[in-house]
């Protein structure tokens, strides 16, 4: 097992495990007295991958509804609120020009 040291005191005799956060990476607690403070030694990135804002954008110009496209993907209404607020993206520019091209 490797030795955690808590990154507020330093200790490392004194950091026990503390359950798991919402990506499910562990997360530690210090028992050193005065310290007390809970962290996550390895955390996970929870942004939204290029690849999946593509296909909101790409669901979004078909006209699918925020709802379906929240159950299909998997993410939040939030999530594909903000994504269409971010708008021109290269999904934005590639439906563009598919739908130029097809206009002959």
């Amino acid at each position: 097992m490797v030795a955690l040291s808590c990154p507020h005191c330093g200790n490392k005799n004194d950091v026990i495990k503390f359950g798991t956060n919402r990506s499910g990476t562990a997360r530690c607690c210090c028992l050193a007295p005065g310290c007390g403070k809970t962290f996550t030694p390895a955390p996970k990135s929870r942004s939204l991958s290029p690849e999946k804002e593509v296909a909101i954008e790409r669901a979004l110009a078909e006209r699918v509804s925020q709802q379906g496209i929240a159950r299909m993907l998997k993410v939040g209404r939030n999530t594909i609120r903000t994504v269409r607020k971010k708008g021109h993206s290269a999904c934005s520019h590639a439906c563009v020009t598919y739908s130029l091209s097809r206009k002959r």
